[in-house]
């Protein structure tokens, strides 16, 4: 073994499912904001990796919580003091915690099988962001 973990690769509809978002929104995004440059194989398929994946997330946060327009989140990503290049620098990792092994609900008297799975899905997304963060 050769000590070095492999990066998760995601394809573009990995990549867009992952943050909430569609293929289409990607594709206009790579082209607005010089940042966001993904991985072309030789067929040019686009692919992203987990700092393709943190940047993503970041314009999203600036554009639709934060409420900014494409040129402001731009400015935001380009100013010296902008964090997104360190948004999980400052944040305490969890990863050596194996949360996969804990109950998924603790009272399941009151949870319909639907919510169920609706949470398990749920659980699943942010376990592999977690991956992809740590």
């Amino acid at each position: 073994m050769s000590g070095q973990s492999e990066e998760k690769i995601y394809k573009i509809g990995q990549a867009a499912k992952l943050v909430g978002l569609k293929s289409y929104v990607l594709r206009f995004w790579e082209g607005e904001f010089e940042q966001l440059e993904p991985i072309r194989t030789p067929s040019g398929q686009r692919l992203y990796n987990g700092a393709h994946i943190a940047l993503i997330s970041r314009i999203k946060t600036l554009l639709h919580d934060e409420g900014l327009t494409i040129e402001g989140a731009r400015k935001r990503l380009e100013s010296p003091d902008n964090d997104s290049a360190g948004t999980m620098q400052n944040v305490t990792p969890i990863a050596s915690a194996d949360v996969s092994q804990l109950p998924l609900f603790s009272h399941t008297d009151n949870v319909s099988g639907q919510d169920k799975e609706l949470l398990r899905e749920i659980r699943s997304e942010l376990l592999d962001i977690r991956d992809l963060l740590g």
